[in-house]
């Protein structure tokens, strides 16, 4: 990969940095008395557009259009499609367990399908319904085939998630590791080793079995998951002291801490967020190269969540300060 193809992207993306929501913004939204006061806001910002184009006050509609406006956008400025699709194939996965639980539940979920991805997903789902699998490709042929037996022996459509999530991080890796970009490889495997330690800490809620839980853990973190497994039944403060020499210490220590003093699992997954984003942000010294179109779009699904946040709050009338406890670092 030239890093010297995305000196133009970059100049670009600097421009677009600049029209991401900041924490005065932010701090208005999370102020703001009702709904109508958030979306008053937010019109003065880059989702006004997309608050005109929906124009029915469904908030995650707007969200929606933004995001895949985004999306777009990097794709063309990208000389490299692979940076770009490191980002969408979190949606390919997404579309396909929608798929297969309205295949297995006999359900209408149509509204949860996102129109970002790598490949067309209509045409996915056009194929798997008239049994074509040989026009899907490989590897998602091969996680539908995994996840129809696995349904037909277990009849637990959570296992759907699980499978796919395991499916999609190979798939994730291989590509982030195909780049040879530093960063991004960091993203990726920092990012197994947070899901890795948060499916820990749900599955042992539940009550489930360490063959269990190392069925399910996936592989390419920096942290082996047999490690996890053998460490799985003690508490967090011992995986603490278990990792306390991995990459992501310092932000594993603050989500077990905030998670042993609530009990809330979002309390780790918000600390898991903030170290990804704090992550990316080596990119802003980056002069030449993919590493800020990958930034840009992980900063702008961040963005995007913490105006999910507060809108959801909104709605549920929600205190200003619950909002924030809530809230994950931005990127600016």
């Amino acid at each position: 990969m030239d890093r010297m193809n995305f000196t133009q992207s970059v100049t670009r993306i600097r421009v677009m940095e600049k029209r991401l929501l900041d924490s005065v913004t932010i701090d208005k939204l999370v102020d703001a008395k009702d709904m109508d006061e958030v979306i008053r806001i937010l019109q003065d910002t880059e989702y006004a557009a997309a608050i005109s184009k929906i124009n029915d006050n469904d908030t995650e509609k707007t969200l929606s259009y933004e995001l895949n406006k985004r999306f777009k956008e990097m794709q063309e400025l990208s000389p490299d499609d692979r940076i770009v699709n490191l980002a969408k194939l979190k949606y390919d996965y997404h579309n396909l367990k929608v798929m297969l639980k309205e295949y297995f539940m006999n359900a209408d979920l149509s509204k949860l399908y996102m129109p970002i991805g790598t490949v067309d997903f209509e045409k996915i789902k056009a194929f798997f319904l008239s049994s074509d699998y040989k026009n899907i490709p490989e590897k998602f042929r091969e996680a539908i085939n995994t996840v129809i037996k696995d349904y037909e022996e277990n009849k637990d459509p959570q296992r759907i998630d699980i499978i796919l999530d395991k499916f999609y991080f190979q798939d994730l890796y291989n590509l982030a590791a195909e780049t040879e970009v530093e960063m991004i490889v960091n993203y990726v495997k920092d990012n197994i080793d947070f899901i890795n330690i948060l499916t820990a800490l749900r599955l042992r809620k539940l009550g489930k079995d360490i063959q269990f839980l190392s069925d399910v853990l996936i592989e390419n973190g920096n942290i082996d998951p047999e490690e996890i497994a053998i460490i799985y039944i003690e508490s967090p403060d011992a995986m603490v002291m278990k990792f306390k020499n991995s990459r992501i210490s310092k932000w594993l220590k603050n989500g077990l801490e905030a998670y042993n003093s609530s009990g809330r699992i979002s309390a780790f997954e918000k600390s898991m967020d903030n170290h990804l984003i704090d992550l990316i942000k080596e990119s802003k010294s980056v002069v030449f190269g993919p590493e800020p179109i990958f930034a840009y779009l992980v900063a702008k699904e961040m963005e995007i969540k913490v105006l999910r946040i507060i809108m959801v709050s909104k709605l549920n009338n929600i205190s200003p300060q619950a909002i924030r406890e809530r809230l994950r670092e931005l990127y600016v």
